[in-house]
């Protein structure tokens, strides 16, 4: 038994639009090119437990993310601690000499709802 044509099309897409609204959600990335203007370091998991401000806001570039701040993770959450507090060692000297950093950060990792810096690079 066969269903008239356009009902199938009508099944067909009811099924898509099930599939499309559950299906998972795509994490985005970006990065931004500024100067760290602050670093801080927290006595427990708040914030990932060490977060950087940055001169350019990264919700500019993923409006998910919280203002001015990404978290490193210190609390080992999203990366292991030593490669976490090495990423805020490089926070750091950026600010100690006045460098420019470039952050790489993602939406779909978050401490706090700050975003999750990934990578961090010293700029010359």
């Amino acid at each position: 038994m066969s269903s008239h044509p356009a009902v199938f099309g009508l099944k067909a897409i009811s099924l898509t639009l099930m599939l499309g609204a559950t299906g998972p959600a795509l994490a985005a990335s970006g990065y931004v090119v500024a100067l760290v203007n602050r670093v801080l370091v927290t006595g427990d998991e708040t914030f990932g437990g060490c977060m950087a401000a940055l001169s350019v806001n990264p919700q500019n570039v993923l409006p998910s993310c919280q203002p001015w701040w990404v978290s490193f993770s210190c609390s080992g959450d999203f990366t292991d601690r030593v490669r976490s507090y090495r990423m805020l060692d490089v926070s750091e000297l950026a600010l100690a000499t006045g460098k420019q950093v470039q952050v790489f950060f993602r939406d779909d990792m978050k401490h706090n709802g700050y975003c999750f810096a990934h990578r961090i690079d010293v700029v010359r």
